[in-house]
């Protein structure tokens, strides 16, 4: 009897035995599967780390590091959008957005001695802007008429026609009106290839006028905004009249003659900006604008 319950105690004993192994045994099999699980996610952080992303059409490879990726991807979306804006300028395509703000700077009588770094301005700032120029100044020699005039048409400027000798054209006769119209058409046609899109009659004089409209094969483009800088001769002024009057749809009226307007258009555009208008040409507010030009007709705003 003794000697059973002697053996039933050791059984007891080796089945406590075979139990702790084989939690052991568990413990050990568990821990060896979290070690495996863990190195395969990170055999998988790893590949993931090389696939590659698109960057504005571009191909650039993920690295290990997240900062290096981000000074990568930096570095090649500027890359990228660099080449779009260079394209963009060279195309002379813009996109205007017809539910933003907009005003058309325009300017007269030239082109003047400072009509080229006026342009550079615009181009600068990547806006545009429309020239109605005279034959006088377009018949200069002392400025560089045709370096000035492909400028503009590289930049996608509008050229206007602001007649030969900047007459009243009621005052004029029929054949006279014809010439001072045509007459700088064709100084424009012989630097560029082409002549003015618009005609605005010196002085606004004529708008209404049958003969004028006649023989003004163009349409006639005003202004809503005058600055008066002929009159302040101050570029402080002529900052202030712009800040202060024009607004979405406004034509504004300066010269490119006067070197404090040239002055002034150099805050003018960046406040501008700042308030979230774009600088656009006439003919761009107006396609913008749902307006269709008809040759003859004067225009005012947008």
């Amino acid at each position: 009897m003794m000697e059973m319950n002697k053996m039933t105690r050791n059984e007891k004993k080796q089945r406590r035995i075979r139990q702790l192994k084989i939690r052991v045994i568990s413990t050990l099999l568990i821990f060896c599967l979290v070690i495996v699980a863990g190195g395969c996610a990170l055999i998988e952080k790893n590949k993931e780390s090389k696939k590659v992303v698109r960057v504005n059409g571009g191909v650039v490879e993920k690295t290990k590091n997240v900062a290096d990726n981000s000074e990568n991807t930096s570095t090649e979306t500027k890359e990228e959008t660099s080449k779009t804006e260079e394209k963009t300028t060279k195309d002379n395509k813009r996109v205007i957005d017809p539910n933003k703000p907009m005003i058309a700077l325009t300017f007269d009588d030239g082109p003047g001695e400072r009509t080229l770094e006026l342009l550079e301005t615009l181009e600068k700032y990547n806006v545009r802007a429309s020239f109605f120029m005279c034959g006088t100044s377009l018949s200069r020699n002392d400025i560089k008429v045709e370096e000035i005039l492909k400028k503009m048409d590289e930049l996608g400027c509008d050229m206007g026609n602001h007649t030969m000798d900047h007459q009243s054209l009621p005052t004029l006769s029929s054949q006279k009106i014809k010439w001072e119209v045509e007459g700088v058409n064709d100084l424009i046609k012989k630097h560029v290839g082409h002549g003015a899109k618009f005609v605005r009659p010196p002085y606004g004089a004529g708008i209404r006028d049958k003969k004028v409209s006649k023989y003004v094969k163009a349409p006639m483009v005003c202004w809503s905004v005058d600055t008066l800088d002929w009159k302040t001769k101050s570029k402080k002024e002529t900052i202030r009249s712009v800040m202060n009057d024009a607004h979405d749809g406004d034509i504004v009226l300066m010269h490119d003659i006067h070197g404090w307007t040239v002055d002034a258009v150099k805050k003018i555009i960046p406040k501008l900006l700042k308030k979230g208008y774009q600088l656009v040409t006439v003919s761009e507010m107006a396609e913008a604008k749902g307006c269709k030009l008809e040759n003859g007709k004067p225009y005012f705003e947008f």
